[in-house]
């Protein structure tokens, strides 16, 4: 690699013409790159247990629908199959977003090839993501954000290949990338405005008088139909919960000093975006604005990348526009190596890939779960990544909230209950609760409010996660039996919320859900 990134060929680079000509890529080098990124996933992944949102996706993935309140339907497809095909694991769930990680590094060098990159610029740039700090942080867990960069990502190659072609036809698979992409993660709205943007103030607007972006624009709403029509049909739910998620968000920053991943305005989405981006590789990343922005021909791409990263600095978490980052570090390292060779700099790129490498090594340690568990809290990686606390604890809750149960008398068991606070808490009953002979959960949270049975006629409920004050306004007799204690010295979001036995129903479950729903 060391000599491959000193001695590459120029051929290739970007000149100031709209011509742009590419050379074959360094196929078993970045495959190699790739590769290495999937082992480094599929050798740690099974460290921590399943995460509170992947106990979420499997529930949704047993109620299959158009929708869902948080995110559309794709994400819990997959985990439906995965469950299906590979059984129950942490490990299996998370072997696709794997795959889609390893994957996204031959994206980013393609990308490069397609800006005119030779070879060692596009070694590079599946440098730059396979060691991004972003893409290790997120593609080892099963969630919306790894499926989201990749539509992303795929769609600003095919953008990035219809402007050096000039083939319109491309606007179809633009169009169905994006489709696909609001299927998965709403967030890609930002992107579909930057790229309309893109064609109308830059001189792509000849285009809009053909068929083809507007084949495009159609293929898109026709795929996110389906979630459009569930919204529709239930009330537009989503709206309520970015309201509430908002609302929920601007008072817990105003309330306290200390921000982080999930915080959301103008200050949080600055204050991380340098841990998002990598302090090494900002240079990079910078340049990339630079170069998309100096070259005519890939500036309709800076104007829609732009504009996608400005949509979320005032309501957006800082992530929201993070698969960007790979595609401006693709940018970068073209630019870098035009520059290296037009200025003599023969080991720039070595000196930069060697800077990549140890930064994501001092970094691993909170990016993937290198750290066995049950050191977590000693190292207190715990603090430092909200996500490596929502990973443990969740058949512990589930043995306690089970002891509780059995309190139950026979007979109390026939009619009872188990309410939980949230969706974590819920998934971790549906998941874990039959072995040990408990009924699904009942949770006004989110989605789960949907998954009620037709009539709620308990007279007992175990209740884990609700307020006492709240269960007390409900029911004439509510006994605390336990509370939620650490695993691992590992102080989670669920650690102390209380387990409850609620007896005498004061209303009928019926007459209080419709009030109880939570979508925040």
């Amino acid at each position: 690699m060391h000599a491959a990134m000193r001695h590459g060929d120029a051929k290739g680079r970007v000149s100031g013409s709209n011509s742009v000509s590419r050379v074959p890529m360094p196929v078993l080098l970045v495959g190699g790159l790739a590769l290495a990124k999937l082992a480094l996933h599929l050798a740690t992944n099974g460290q921590y247990g399943y995460h509170r949102d992947e106990l979420y996706y499997l529930a949704s993935g047993n109620h299959p629908g158009f929708g869902y309140v948080d995110y559309p339907p794709i994400t819990p497809l997959l985990a439906r199959l995965d469950a299906q095909l590979l059984g129950n694991s942490p490990w299996m769930l998370r072997l696709l977003p794997s795959v889609v990680g390893a994957g996204l590094v031959v994206l980013v060098a393609l990308i490069a090839r397609e800006f005119g990159g030779g070879r060692r610029a596009q070694l590079l740039a599946a440098l730059a993501a396979a060691s991004s700090l972003l893409l290790l942080a997120s593609n080892w867990l099963f969630q919306t954000v790894t499926f989201d960069e990749f539509w992303w990502i795929a769609t600003l190659y095919v953008f990035a290949r219809l402007l050096r072609t000039g083939d319109m036809r491309l606007w179809v698979a633009i169009g169905t990338l994006l489709g696909l992409g609001l299927e998965t993660k709403l967030t890609i709205i930002g992107l579909g405005a930057g790229l309309a943007v893109a064609l109308v103030v830059t001189p792509l607007r000849g285009q809009l008088l053909t068929r083809w972006p507007w084949l495009g624009l159609l293929i898109a709403l026709l795929l996110w139909a389906p979630n459009l029509v569930w919204q529709q049909l239930n009330g537009w739910p989503t709206l309520e919960f970015l309201r509430g998620h908002g609302e929920v968000i601007q008072a817990a920053v105003q309330g306290s000093m200390s921000l982080n991943f999930d915080s959301g305005g103008i200050l949080a989405f600055f204050a991380f975006q340098p841990l998002l981006i990598g302090l090494v590789t900002i240079p990079l990343w910078l340049m990339g604005w630079y170069f998309l922005f100096r070259h005519a021909l890939w500036r309709p791409l800076g104007v829609a990348a732009l504009v996608a990263f400005l949509v979320y600095v005032p309501v957006g978490k800082a992530y929201y526009p993070g698969p960007l980052i790979p595609v401006l570090l693709a940018a970068g390292c073209v630019q870098l190596d035009a520059t290296a060779a037009s200025r003599g700099w023969s080991r720039i790129t070595a000196i930069a890939a060697w800077a990549m490498v140890l930064q994501a090594l001092l970094a691993l340690p909170i990016l993937i779960p290198v750290v066995p568990q049950s050191l977590m809290a000693s190292f207190k990686l715990d603090d430092a990544r909200k996500d490596y606390a929502d990973t443990v604890g969740w058949p512990e809750l589930v043995g306690q909230v089970a002891a509780a149960y059995q309190q139950l008398s026979p007979a109390e068991q026939q009619n009872a209950a188990i309410v939980a606070g949230n969706y974590g808490e819920a998934g971790a009953i549906d998941l874990y609760g039959p072995a040990l002979h408990l009924p699904a959960a009942l949770s006004p949270h989110l989605t789960f409010w949907y998954w009620r049975p037709t009539h709620l006629d308990a007279q007992t409920v175990v209740s884990i996660g609700t307020p006492e004050a709240d269960m007390r306004r409900y029911f004439a007799d509510v006994t605390r039996v336990d509370a939620v204690q650490p695993v691992n010295g590992v102080h989670s979001e669920e650690v102390g919320h209380a387990i409850l036995i609620c007896r005498q129903p004061l209303e009928s479950l019926d007459d209080v859900w419709p009030l109880a729903r939570r979508f925040y």
